[in-house]
Order: C-alpha cells, then sequence, then structure tokens
C-alpha cells in the first residue's frame, strides 16, 4: 500500500486539491453569495432561483459518459487529454469565482446566473477527472486512504469559502473577499502540472477499454431499476432525505440575516464550529451504520430531521440570545451531516455497486436540492418562514413509513441474507 501511494504522491496531491475546488464551490456560491446578495437587499425568492443556475451538479451522471469518452480516445504518451481538461476547468473556475463580488446587484442576477452556471459546470467536469484518477491509479485497498483525503481537502475548501471569505468581506469588502480565496484554484494548477497522469496508459486495463455509448447505458440501466422498484416510492424517499437538508442548508445564510445576526457570527456558528459538528456527525454516522439496521438510521434521520424543522419554527418567532441561535443551528448541523452519510450508504446499498445506478441516485439528489432552493423562496416570499419549516417537516413522513418496504424489496435481490435492512 504505500509503496502505491508513495509512487501516486502527485495524483494524492492533485485529488486533495480538486476536492478543496469542490468545497470551494459550493459553499461559496451557496451561502457566502447569497450572504452578500442577502446583505444587498437581495429578495429571498431571487436568491433562490439564482441558485437554480447551480442545476450542473444534478448533471454529472451525463457529463461522465462524455468525459471518459475523451479520455478514452484520445489517451496518448505525447497527449494528456486529463491535464488539459483540468487546466481549462480551473481557468474558467478561477476567473468566475473571483468576480462574483461584482456581481451585488439585481439588475446583475442574470449574468450572474450565467456566470454560476459555468463555474459549477467547471467544477462537476473537474470532480469526474478526480473521480476517474482514483479509480485508475489507486488499488481497492488505497480506497479508504484517498477517500479521506478527498474529504479533507472537501473540508478545508468549504472553510476557506465560508469562514474566510466573510472575515475578508468585514475588514475589506465583498469584491476582495471572493478574489483572494480564487487563488486557491492556483494550488490545483501546480498539483495538476506536476501529476503525471500518462502512467495510466501503460495500464492493460485501460489501454483496452474503448469508448461506447455510456449515456445509453446509464439511461437503460436507471430505467430498469426504476421500474422494477417503483419510480414514485424511491423519488418519495428522496425528497424525504433532501427536501429538509437543502431547503435550510440552501437559505441558512438569508434567515441568519433575518434573524439579525452579524456576518463574523454567521461564520463562526456555520463554517468554523460547523465543519467540527459536521465531522463528528460523520463518525456517528459510521458507527451508527455498523451497529445498527439501515432501515434503523435511515428511520432515525427522518425523525431528526422533523425535530429540526420544529426548532427552525421556534427559531422565527423567538430570536433568542447568539449562545442559544448558535447551538441550535450546530444541532441542525449534526442532523445534516449524519444524513448525509446515512444517505450515500442508502443509494450504495440498493444499487448494487453498480456505478450507473450510484451515478443516477446522486445527481437525482442533487436535482431535487436545487429544485428545493427555487420553490424554497417561493414560499417566503409569499407565506412565511413559518410555513417553510412546516413543509420540511411534513416531507419526512413518506420517507419514514416508506423506507423498512422499499428496502426489503430492492435488498432481498441482493443474494445477502445476512445484510440488516
Amino acid at each position: 500500500m504505500r509503496k502505491n501511494l508513495n509512487e501516486n504522491f502527485a495524483i494524492i496531491t492533485y485529488t486533495f486539491f480538486s476536492s478543496l475546488l469542490s468545497g470551494l464551490v459550493l459553499v461559496g456560491i451557496g451561502s457566502s453569495f447569497s450572504l452578500m446578495l442577502s446583505e444587498n437587499g437581495i429578495d429571498v425568492s431571487s436568491i433562490a432561483h439564482m441558485l437554480l443556475a447551480t442545476i450542473p451538479y444534478s448533471w454529472k451522471f451525463a457529463i461522465s459518459p462524455f468525459i471518459k469518452n475523451l479520455i478514452l480516445r484520445y489517451k496518448s504518451p505525447k497527449f494528456d487529454v486529463i491535464k488539459l481538461i483540468s487546466y481549462t476547468a480551473q481557468a474558467v473556475i478561477f476567473v468566475g469565482f473571483a468576480s462574483l463580488g461584482f456581481w451585488n446587484d439585481k439588475k446583475d442576477l442574470l449574468l450572474c446566473a450565467f456566470i454560476i452556471f459555468f463555474i459549477v459546470l467547471a467544477v462537476s467536469i473537474h470532480d469526474i477527472l478526480r473521480a476517474h484518477t482514483k479509480l485508475v491509479f489507486f488499488q481497492d485497498k488505497d480506497f479508504g486512504f484517498v477517500s479521506a483525503i478527498e474529504n479533507t481537502g472537501f473540508r478545508l475548501g468549504m472553510f476557506i469559502s465560508g469562514a474566510c471569505i466573510v472575515y475578508i468581506a468585514n475588514s475589506i469588502g465583498w469584491r476582495v473577499a471572493f478574489m483572494v480565496p480564487a487563488f486557491a484554484v492556483w494550488l490545483a494548477t501546480i498539483a495538476t502540472f506536476f501529476a503525471k497522469f500518462g502512467q495510466e496508459y501503460s495500464c492493460e486495463k485501460t489501454c483496452t477499454e474503448k469508448p461506447r455509448n455510456f449515456l445509453k447505458t446509464y439511461l437503460k440501466v436507471g430505467y430498469n431499476f426504476f421500474k422494477t422498484y417503483g419510480i414514485i416510492t424511491l423519488f418519495c424517499i428522496i425528497i424525504s432525505f433532501k427536501v429538509t437538508d437543502s431547503t435550510i442548508n440552501g437559505l441558512k445564510p438569508v434567515f441568519i440575516h433575518f434573524l439579525g445576526i452579524n456576518r463574523i457570527a454567521f461564520a463562526n456558528m456555520v463554517h468554523l464550529y460547523g465543519l467540527l459538528t459536521m465531522t463528528v456527525a460523520g463518525i456517528v454516522a459510521g458507527f451508527a451504520l455498523g451497529k445498527l439496521r439501515l432501515s434503523t438510521c435511515i428511520r432515525g434521520t427522518f425523525f431528526a430531521q422533523t425535530i429540526v424543522s420544529l426548532i427552525f419554527i421556534y427559531l422565527v418567532t423567538h430570536h433568542d440570545n447568539l449562545l442559544t441561535v448558535t447551538l441550535l443551528v450546530n444541532i441542525a448541523t449534526f442532523v445534516f451531516g449524519f444524513c448525509g452519510v446515512v444517505f450515500r450508504t442508502f443509494i450504495a446499498h440498493i444499487s448494487k455497486r453498480d456505478v450507473n445506478i450510484y451515478t443516477i441516485f446522486l445527481s437525482l439528489g442533487s436535482l431535487i436540492r436545487i429544485c428545493t432552493y427555487s420553490f424554497a423562496g417561493f414560499v417566503v416570499e409569499h407565506y412565511s418562514w413559518n410555513i417553510l419549516f412546516t413543509l420540511c417537516l411534513i416531507s419526512n413522513i413518506p420517507g419514514y413509513i416508506l423506507i423498512a418496504h422499499f428496502l426489503k424489496k430492492a435488498l432481498s435481490q441482493d443474494k445477502m441474507p445476512n445484510r440488516k435492512i
């Protein structure tokens, strides 16, 4: 294991900084940029609708076949297509992210939506390249270590685009606040330069693989699965997983601003303490999934999300002291960190190790998350925060009722009689 990791140290560095870019863009757009717009008087509905521009996150299952085909079609020791695609994606991310602080006027939101669209498209392509190099260059026994590297880079990116941007904005201004963290992209560019992706071409398995219509395979596999297990039931379960999480996390910056909490306090409670809370939540979720039935963990997640919905209903009408708000918000963060691990475990089991189905489910979850932003903004704008969080509470009920029966049906086909469901 050590020999393989030492030989691929440059690839590990590329993996780390590629993951950092993912966290940088996700939180930079979904949290810090939303907070900037809110402070500049942009209404909740407009902010939520603009976040629809992050739609490429839900297209990874469709983008991946084309990226893989490019790699297979143009692979050559003399022409490194992975580096070329990486450099192009990094250039788009750097220019787009650095410019975000300049678009704080409502009349610029349409242009800003296009910029965000291309930033997210570029980082999604970069994520696909990272996944490809992980599968090609590392042995199965190394995946755990490499995943830990990815998680560390992702969390660091979240911290940079969350807490650091807000700290800089408070001292200098939003324009500089987005420009300075954008230079983190250069670290990924340097790592790309030193990475030797050409080693892949000596791999017999990769060399014999030919370009083919991956997208057609994805769609066929997904259609057969949905037909077998029921798309309506599965859709209801994924909604129960995603609606509360997506709504509260997506509109958290706006809601915290609504409570009258300043940007520094927001950065501390959400991005500083929140990252620690989410890391602990992931560890607890891994332990729980190893000891308890999967259906028990999922039902516990849905129940916990109803409690979180009640917490936010309470916060709408009771603007308590900062310490209480910080505690309650981080309880929610813990629940959502736990939920994220349980959700990925759930789709890993029902996909039966088929990466095509797994990718489709991840994309479907992202699509529901993105659509939720727009719906949530509409509800707040035309009704109230209380109505929104009540709908979040209700969204957990279908999954809680359906999950045990669905798992029994899905996993019964797996020929794993000892698996606890």
